[in-house]
């Protein structure tokens, strides 16, 4: 999990802005000769895209490029994992009844499974029996849901359940960014997504690393963005402003980044179960500012990194951003935030792709996977298409 952020007063905070400023301007002046000039209109060769505002527009009212199967699933009975504690009271608990009674009113019937510990979710859906079971429900965010799908790939290989089924999620957690892509942003909706009965095939993003294998369905963070988003989460008590807060805290903190990165779209990088990065050791590390490798169009508040993205279109998007200065960077996630409009900026280099990987210069630097779980570098990344299904 994400490491803590400490509660400070409000003049603390303040004061450790006022503290990062300087700190961030002083490193600036002593690593001027790092920034880079011209744009940033390749990566590894990969073309940058630079969408349009029409492109961008009609991009968000369609996150798949696949036409939908005409079969109709009977949805009968569902298993539902639910968060153990979560559940018990407040928002869970009336998230929790919500469904229940949904169901009932749709004649479904539910087969509730309870999470005991981080990392359950996954042991859950891999090893239970699917007997009588037409769908499985996960009831939580991005996180929650990726371990879902981790667990529902997992029975393709040697897990005893071995049956796979369509999987999806309730939008009860924070980010919900993966079931705001099918437009199913309340329980009604998903429900209404069980009544069509469209099972649809979906991409995921295999990801290697020194310590194993798994999979992402939102985002893979790095950088700045992933140090943020790890300050935001232990800032929750700040509610949604947490997360310009902790961007804001990054942004003057102005660490240093450099890394190896290298992405392709023409999927000629073999693939291995060891971590091997085909970067030369000998290749120049540049200070990046941050790195998203995303199958979804938005991540953390809803916020549309990679505007593009389709949920199964066999790439994923990656967005790599060079540091660009304080009021720049602020001034790209403004434009972030306003609808995606950052991927023309010259410092970011927007691009899909089916293959990445990074090496990061600092061993202790982390990766984000989804919000939820960190690993180190080097990492590999690749589009594992078709991954699972899911309703639309």
């Amino acid at each position: 999990m994400h490491a803590g952020f400490p509660k400070p007063g409000a003049a603390n905070l303040v004061v450790a802005v006022i503290f990062m400023s300087f700190c961030g301007l002083t490193r600036r002046k002593k690593n001027k000769m790092n920034g880079r000039s011209g744009g940033f209109d390749a990566l590894t060769g990969v073309p940058a895209l630079r969408p349009s505002e029409d492109e961008i527009k009609k991009a968000k009212t369609k996150c798949l490029s696949k036409p939908i199967t005409t079969e109709k699933l009977s949805i009968k009975t569902i298993m539902v994992v639910v968060h153990g504690k979560k559940c018990e009271d407040g928002k869970g608990k009336r998230d929790l009844r919500e469904i229940r009674d949904l169901a009932e009113a749709r004649g479904v019937q539910l087969v509730e499974v309870r999470t005991e510990r981080e990392g359950h979710c996954e042991e859950l859906v891999r090893d239970a029996n699917f007997d009588n079971i037409d769908a499985v429900g996960v009831m939580g965010g991005d996180g929650t849901f990726r371990e879902g799908v981790c667990g529902m790939i997992a029975r393709s290989g040697d897990s005893p359940g071995g049956k796979e089924l369509p999987i999806f999620a309730f939008p009860c957690g924070t980010g919900n960014n993966y079931a705001r892509d099918l437009g199913q942003r309340t329980v009604t909706d998903v429900f209404d997504a069980l009544a069509r009965g469209h099972a649809h095939a979906v991409d995921a993003v295999r990801v290697q690393h020194p310590n194993g294998t798994t999979y992402s369905i939102n985002c893979v963070t790095w950088g700045m963005a992933r140090d943020a988003a790890a300050t935001a989460e232990g800032m929750r008590w700040l509610g949604a402003i947490r997360y310009d807060i902790a961007g804001f805290f990054h942004i003057m903190k102005n660490k240093l980044n450099y890394a190896n990165l290298a992405a392709y779209v023409d999927g000629d990088v073999s693939s291995s179960t060891q971590v091997t990065p085909i970067l030369s050791d000998n290749e120049a590390a540049e200070d990046y500012l941050m790195m998203f490798a995303q199958n979804t169009r938005c991540s953390g508040r809803g916020f549309p990194f990679t505007p593009l993205a389709k949920l199964d279109d066999g790439f994923f998007d990656l967005i790599a951003v060079k540091k660009c200065g304080v009021l720049k960077t602020v001034g790209l996630f403004e434009a972030v935030k306003k609808g995606g409009s950052h991927v023309r900026d010259p410092s970011v280099c927007y691009v899909k792709v089916k293959k990445a990987t990074l090496r990061a210069s600092d061993a202790g630097d982390l990766v984000g996977i989804d919000g939820e779980v960190d690993v180190t570098t080097p990492i590999n990344l690749e589009i594992a298409e078709r991954a699972f299904t899911t309703f639309v």
